[in-house]
Order: C-alpha cells, then structure tokens, then sequence
C-alpha cells in the first residue's frame, strides 16, 4: 500500500496528544491565536490546525526502553519513501507477534509483553511508526500508521498476532480486515471513530467548531477520502479478537473498544478499571491475558 505521505490524511487523537495541549505552557495562546486567525484569516487557521494534527509529540526515551532494545536484533524494514526502525526479540525461526504502539509512543513502550511472550515461545517485533521515536520524520498519520504496518508484515510473511495500543489498536484493526491470513489480534484501548477523536482534539483546543468541520472538509476533497471510511463499523473479520479496554479511560472512551466487538464475531472483551489510557500496558493481568490469548488459551 503506497500513499503520498506529505501531507496526508490523520488520526489526530491519542492521550499523549491531548495531554501534551492540555498542560503546555502556551494552551491558552494556542487557544487564542486560533479563534483570531479563525475570525481573521480562515485559511491560515485551517493549514495550521491541519499542521498541528500532524505532528505527532515527541519525548526523549526512558533508559528502561533502551535497555529493551540493547537486548534485541536491529530490524530496518523498506517502505516508500525511506524506512521504519524495528527490533525483533528472541528466535527468528519462532512465530512472531508484532507490537504496534499508539500516537506519540514508541514500540518499546510495549516492552512490559516481550519476555511473557518469548516465555511462551515467540518471537517479537516492534517498530517506531514514521514521524515517531527512531524513525524520524515531522509528521505522521493514519496513512502512516498503515503504511509502517503492511511494510513490516510484508517484511515478516506469516504472523502469529498484533498487538495494537490506541491509534496502533485501530491501524491493527484495519490491517486484520484486509488481511484475513493474520492469525488473530488484541486491541487496546481503541479509537473507534476519526470525526470523533477530531471532535475531542478541537475541544481540547477550543476549535470553534466551523474551523474542524472546514479542516475535515478541506481534507477529503483534497484527497478524496471520507471520514467513514476510519470508522470501526468498517473493520470486521473472522479472526480471533481480543479488546482491552478500561473504565476510566480519560482519552479513549470505553465505548469505543465496544464498537469493534460488534464487527468480529470470535471478538472476546477484557474490561479494567482505574488503569486509565497508558497504565494498562504495564498491568500483569492484561499481560497475562494477552500472552494466553495469543497462545490460544482462553484469557
């Protein structure tokens, strides 16, 4: 799947995201700049507003998650244009689930599953999304997030499961439903609607909401997609589906982890509670779920 990546269509939500505008320092200049050059100059407000969607946070890796890349095989996979950077762990000969993180992450901030899964027998493969973590890049999107993940399944051929956090849940959604040889899955704390996330993004911001209707408007006839398309309604297969979803999830709500189990019928539904967004990623409970589930043992 190649697509022209500059600039290209977004998922624009993920709690890094909105954490990141919530407590900078400018918010309220943000706030502010938008709703002049909205009332002053429209089309400078939509090419900016449309910029920030597409810059994904960055942040400066914790010494935990170098440490997991020491211990693994560098995996630099080829896609149009440049290439991502992947790590695998533990034998090559081995089936091999692939961790995708989510905006703003990195794929070892899916560290805490690869020694229950190489326990297991597996081996593992993560990679930074382009625009993320080693990858580089200024900006990044759905269409990224896709392209990065049929790069690296292209690279590997058979693959046991995915593991997708947040927007990585999403993209691994959309990958299950176009790739029905894909063994099975487990979501976490997945977006189930891109109008939506834009919609909490522009709150968040206090986009008037004239000015995230013209950037949705303006996206599609350029690029002639439409936001239906990004729905979770869209995604179904016979695969074995795991959704990992909790409670108090502040930027992801629960609601929507609910939405794809409608769509799979061999879908099964891990609720938590008071693990919030990131949290539930170092949880040995849902570790332990996801480890069973990939095995083929009921969580």
């Amino acid at each position: 799947m190649e697509l022209n990546l500059k600039p290209a269509f977004f998922w624009p939500i993920n709690s890094t995201s909105v954490r990141s505008f919530k407590f900078s320092a400018g918010l309220a200049w943000q706030r502010t700049l938008f709703r002049v050059l909205w009332r002053t100059a429209p089309r400078l407000a939509i090419e900016r507003a449309m910029r920030a969607m597409l810059t994904p946070p960055r942040h400066a890796f914790p010494d935990a998650e170098l440490e997991a890349m020491e211990e693994a095989s560098l995996l630099p996979v080829a896609m149009v244009p440049g290439r991502l950077i992947g790590w695998r762990w533990g034998r090559a000969r081995d089936p091999v689930v692939v961790l995708v993180h989510g905006w703003g992450g990195r794929g070892t901030q899916l560290k805490a599953f690869i020694d229950p899964l190489l326990a297991r027998g597996f081996s593992v493969v993560a990679f930074d999304a382009p625009g993320h973590g080693m990858t580089g890049g200024d900006e990044s999107s759905l269409p990224h997030f896709v392209q990065g993940l049929n790069a690296v399944l292209d690279r590997l051929g058979a693959v046991r499961a995915i593991v997708g956090h947040s927007v990585g849940a999403a993209v691994t959604a959309m990958a299950l439903a176009r790739r029905p040889v894909l063994g099975r899955a487990v979501l976490i704390a997945p977006p189930a609607s891109l109008a939506d996330s834009s919609r909490r993004i522009a709150a968040a911001l206090q986009w008037p909401e004239a000015l995230r209707a013209a950037v949705q408007r303006r996206i599609e006839q350029r690029y002639g997609v439409s936001w239906s398309d990004f729905e979770a309604e869209r995604a179904g297969g016979e695969q074995p589906l795991l959704v990992i979803h909790d409670r108090q999830d502040r930027e992801v709500p629960f609601g929507e982890g609910l939405r794809y189990l409608r769509r799979w019928p061999q879908a099964r539904l891990m609720e938590t509670s008071g693990l919030g967004h990131r949290r539930v990623l170092e949880d040995p409970a849902v570790i332990a779920a996801t480890v069973d589930f990939i095995a083929g043992e009921r969580p």
